[in-house]
């Protein structure tokens, strides 16, 4: 080829990598070769959550709020779930009190105002149960967020104290099937 073809293959080449054809990336975000360039990262609260990313959410949120870490016992609940049971649905924080944690309904409420503010929002439904001595001894409250929600429950024994977050995918609730509420008059995701 002379130097007047090589001239206009080159113009075409140009023309056609300007115009978005083949070469460049032509304001596609592309590319050459039609390659989805790495999309550089997405806003902390965009797109679906994950069961790693809801697992991330409770342990952070808890840790945030100064509540023990997530029970051993509970925690490998998580590892193994049981299919086609809500218990494959789900993921799990429990935390019982110790001589140096004390869970208690102050607590209760950081994590409550820690998760709204983290844009979960509470159901108006609920529970907060006064014993006869006056004392809290049950906090129930539940959380929406896309697919998830985390149902809260503070629960206060005669020996020791559990604070809980049990989150659950509601996408996943609905492909499992109807299952009977475990706490009648508290709107969750099955109910």
């Amino acid at each position: 080829m002379n130097r007047v073809g090589w001239a206009a293959a080159g113009a075409v080449a140009v023309v056609l990598g300007v115009s978005g054809c083949g070469g460049g990336d032509g304001g596609t975000g592309r590319g050459a070769g039609g390659a989805s360039a790495p999309a550089g990262p997405r806003p902390e609260d965009s797109g679906p959550i994950t069961k790693a990313k809801m697992r991330v959410v409770l342990d952070t949120v808890t840790a945030d709020v100064g509540a023990p870490p997530n029970d051993p016992d509970w925690a490998r609940m998580d590892e193994k779930p049981r299919p086609g049971t809500l218990h494959e649905c789900s993921l799990r924080y429990k935390g019982f009190d110790t001589a140096a944690d004390t869970l208690d309904v102050e607590r209760t409420d950081a994590l409550t105002a820690a998760l709204t503010a983290r844009g979960w929002t509470k159901s108006p439904k609920g529970e907060k149960r006064t014993a006869e001595d006056g004392t809290i001894d049950l906090i129930l409250a539940v959380f929406e967020k896309r697919e998830w929600s985390p149902v809260l429950e503070y629960r206060l024994f005669s020996d020791n104290r559990t604070l809980s977050l049990t989150a659950f995918d509601k996408t996943c609730v609905e492909r499992i099937g109807p299952v009977e509420n475990p706490i009648p008059g508290l709107r969750t995701p099955w109910s």
